[in-house]
């Protein structure tokens, strides 16, 4: 099965969303400046269900150069993307354990997909179930991920590697194995842009490697009204070690659209049709609102995935699911802002 044809993508990446829209509803089965964080703070909503990945790691870079985007493997950038290559058919509820080894040590990532091999009967739907940092010894950092076939027929994925630069960046300072820090960064302005966060691990040694992951990332209203954007980092490794945070803003708005109110531990679900280009990566973030005397409101996107499907005439058609849910105690609401890199 052959791989997205870039050079079609450079084409169809003028084109505009006509068509797009949002359902709600159609829910899934089931130069920087070197500022410190506002706040510190320990995190009560941490997420321990985490699927566990194989052990055997694929190389991102190998894949991309096998397929001849050797321009776009070595050069980060190239339209939008640091580098995109094939995944391979896929059994269906499997796991895939990638890198992308030499990264970049200024850079946040997120990973997008692009399905393919749906039938007329079923779709091919996949998500990225996790993304951790590594630091092996010598000093290499490497971004892993895992994605997961979560549909009900064997088939691939386009894979999507995108990089924003860091426009801010802290020391995490020591976290032992297993421990977790999170932070709150504050005045999360403007509150069209959403967060992604990159991790430069450090303090490896020639036995083990260090490794940190983000675990949530979520936004909270306070009540007079600033946004804040919090996440959690774990040391997933086997040695106490430490890293610098890559704090990246995105922009790039594809559309918004109101949550609706969510009571406390609600969720909503929508589907964005005709997720066009190809290419896009999405970083959905959220602007909480009805914060209330001294109760914030706090929203999370919990989950998400990519899935092709063949329409009635024959067509394909990518399509971008994702779910929020209200993390906090209040009921409220907040724009759900569809940012893309």
């Amino acid at each position: 099965m052959k791989s997205i044809n870039l050079v079609a993508l450079a084409v169809f990446g003028t084109t505009a969303l006509t068509g797009c829209g949002v359902e709600q509803g159609e829910v899934q089965d089931d130069a920087s400046s070197l500022e410190a964080p506002a706040q510190e703070f320990t995190s009560p909503f941490e997420d321990a269900s985490k699927d566990s990945v194989p052990s055997v790691a694929l190389d991102g870079r190998a894949a991309a150069a096998a397929e001849g985007v050797r321009g776009m493997a070595a050069s980060p950038g190239l339209m939008g993307l640091a580098s995109s290559w094939y995944s391979g058919s896929v059994a269906a509820g499997a796991t895939q354990h990638w890198y992308w080894n030499n990264s970049s040590l200024t850079s946040a990532y997120s990973v997008g997909l692009s399905p393919t091999g749906a039938s007329t009967t079923s779709g091919c739907r996949f998500e990225v179930t996790r993304t951790w940092d590594v630091q092996q010894y010598g000093g290499e950092r490497e971004f892993h991920f895992s994605i997961k076939n979560i549909g009900s027929i064997a088939c691939g994925t386009n894979i999507l590697l995108a990089s924003r630069e860091r426009t801010s960046t802290w020391a995490t300072g020591g976290i032992d194995v297993g421990a977790s820090k999170s932070w709150t960064w504050n005045n999360a302005n403007p509150l069209t842009a959403t967060h992604i966060v990159g991790l430069s691990p450090s303090g490896s040694t020639s036995a083990n490697p260090c490794q940190l992951e983000v675990t949530r990332t979520w936004y909270a209203q306070q009540p007079g009204g600033e946004r804040e954007f919090k996440f959690t980092v774990k040391n997933i490794g086997a040695i106490a070690c430490q890293g610098d945070v890559q704090l990246a803003v995105v922009t790039s708005a594809n559309s918004s659209w109101s949550t609706g109110s969510l009571s406390p531990g609600a969720s909503g679900s929508w589907v964005w049709n005709n997720a066009n280009p190809l290419d896009r990566v999405y970083a959905p973030g959220l602007s909480p609102a009805g914060a209330l005397g001294t109760t914030p409101c706090q929203l999370e996107v919990t989950k998400s995935s990519y899935q092709q499907v063949i329409d009635s005439d024959g067509t394909t058609e990518r399509k971008y699911y994702f779910t929020v849910q209200n993390v906090g105690s209040l009921t409220c609401s907040g724009t759900l802002l569809l940012n893309y890199l």
